[in-house]
């Protein structure tokens, strides 16, 4: 009776540590991924930051540094990339580069519409879109926003964040 016992409670063990292997390692949406390591929204409050503070806080792998510029690229998926770029005055940051490179359009439009979902929420105006290409600006227009969308069907996305002058 011990013996057919114990060999009911490890199979439960086993199925169960299974199953929990199994939900934590569920594949999140690219979205999921880029907000994960910051939020498109909380980028835009990067402008005007100094070249150490966006250095120290910065969590991607730095790929390229110089004097008034910052480049970092994030893995995403399971073979895709996204790089964030600033560029630097002696004002601090006046623009930030976002680039997706992904494989699969999927992957692009996912990662665009996320992006999109946030802006509708933000203390953005969005101007008229053409071209595939979508703008927003702050009340002051002090802060423009673009979300170019004309390569989506080969995986690629570009935004930028703008302090006007």
């Amino acid at each position: 009776m011990y013996i057919w016992l114990m060999k009911k409670l490890l199979s439960f063990a086993v199925i169960i540590l299974l199953m929990s292997c199994v939900s934590c390692t569920e594949k999140k949406s690219y979205y999921e991924q880029f907000k994960k390591n910051k939020t498109f929204v909380s980028r835009i409050l990067d402008l005007n930051k100094t070249f150490n503070e966006i250095r120290t806080e910065e969590k991607g792998k730095l790929i390229k540094e110089d004097i008034s510029f910052l480049k970092f690229i994030y893995d995403i998926g399971e073979n895709d990339t996204y790089v964030v770029s600033y560029l630097f005055d002696e004002k601090g940051c006046y623009e930030i580069g976002i680039d997706g490179y992904f494989e699969f359009e999927k992957d692009a439009l996912d990662v665009l519409s996320g992006i999109q979902k946030e802006m509708e929420t933000a203390a953005y105006k969005k101007e008229v879109d053409d071209n595939r290409l979508n703008r927003w600006k702050n009340a002051d227009k002090s802060i423009s926003i673009e979300l170019d969308h004309k390569g989506t069907e080969n995986g690629l996305f570009v935004a930028t964040i703008f302090a006007n002058e």
